[in-house]
């Protein structure tokens, strides 16, 4: 049954306020657009996106008028790093709608390339401009230490606090993409969880998902190039490309691993759907020290190991159910 005009256009306006409720609470903004994705099931894929690029401009404003218009370049360039996420994450929303029918991993790399263009584009801007290039990292270490020198000094004295923030930009741009990544996982996972949520099928579609047997070379390939960059002199730009890309294809496998999770799980309590297996495994990676390194690094491990030994055995199907 059709919804009238005034239905949906009342729905779109309780998802862009859900959406930016989302955006406005840290560590939940990674997962703004998956509200608006799911008006593609009453109102179709391409009205969905247009809604998730009004999200997205709704997000500007409500930035500019929380912080103002930025004046100067410095200023400019920060704005345009603040929003290199949120607009990633629009980007790869539009293009999860508009890539249906694919398996999982080319979609995962498609919606991850309009990021790669927007960090490319930021990089030439930023990088052909020494001055300001030197500009932007001593604004960034003035505010580190503004905002946690007083503590760090106090806990370990003659701790050089310009230091630590300049590896503390260094450790953000290495995991910038895998961060990326798994916020458009969790939010395309939300969406795709709620659209299938009456398919009797759907969590039998998690517990079997499974990649290619050959998917697994990006990954060992990926952390070889790492382990030999740690052995040969090269641009700090190039070792920073390589671990984004071996920690996004370890989010990528992380998904892999979950579906192990998942199935050892569905075997001894038939009920438990997936949806509360990955918030429970979100609150504990993000939460529980010590237990969620081994959530972080045991995912990536468990979806690598299953490509050999077949740690799921349900049943004798090896399709692809992403």
């Amino acid at each position: 049954m059709e919804r009238g005009k005034g239905a949906l256009a009342g729905e779109a306006v309780l998802l862009l306020a859900a959406s930016l409720v989302l955006y406005r609470m840290d560590l939940a903004m990674l997962v703004f657009p998956a509200p608006l994705l799911l008006f593609s099931i009453h109102g179709g894929r391409k009205a969905a996106s247009l809604l998730v690029a009004a999200g997205f401009v709704l997000a500007v404003i409500t930035d500019l008028v929380a912080v103002g218009m930025p004046s100067g370049r410095e200023s400019m360039v920060f704005f345009l790093i603040s929003m290199f996420i949120p607009l990633s994450l629009s980007a790869a929303g539009i293009i999860w709608l508009g890539t249906e029918g694919r398996g999982l991993l080319p979609r995962l790399f498609l919606t991850m390339a309009p990021a790669l263009v927007f960090a490319a584009v930021l990089a030439v801007f930023i990088g052909t401009d020494r001055a300001l290039l030197e500009s932007i990292i001593s604004l960034f270490q003035d505010a580190f230490a503004a905002m946690l020198g007083p503590v760090m000094s106090a806990v370990f004295p003659g701790l050089d606090v310009g230091f630590i923030a300049y590896v503390a930009l260094l450790a953000a741009a290495s995991l910038i993409f895998p961060v990326l990544l798994c916020g458009i996982c969790a939010g395309c996972f939300i969406f795709e969880s709620v659209l299938h949520s009456r398919e009797s099928m759907w969590e039998e579609k998690v517990m079997r998902f499974e990649y290619p047997s050959n998917a697994v070379w990006g990954f060992i390939a990926s952390w070889a190039l790492v382990l030999l960059l740690r052995f040969v002199s090269v641009p700090m730009l190039l070792e920073i490309a390589a671990l984004n890309l071996a920690t996004v294809w370890a989010v990528i496998y992380a998904i892999e691993g979950f579906s192990v999770i998942f199935a050892h799980i569905r075997k001894r309590w038939e009920h438990v759907r997936s949806m509360t297996v990955l918030i429970l495994l979100m609150v504990i990676g993000l939460f529980v020290p010590g237990i969620n390194l081994i959530v972080l690094i045991g995912l990536p491990l468990l979806g690598v190991f299953e490509t050999f030994f077949d740690l799921k055995r349900i049943g004798a199907g090896n399709e692809d159910y992403s």
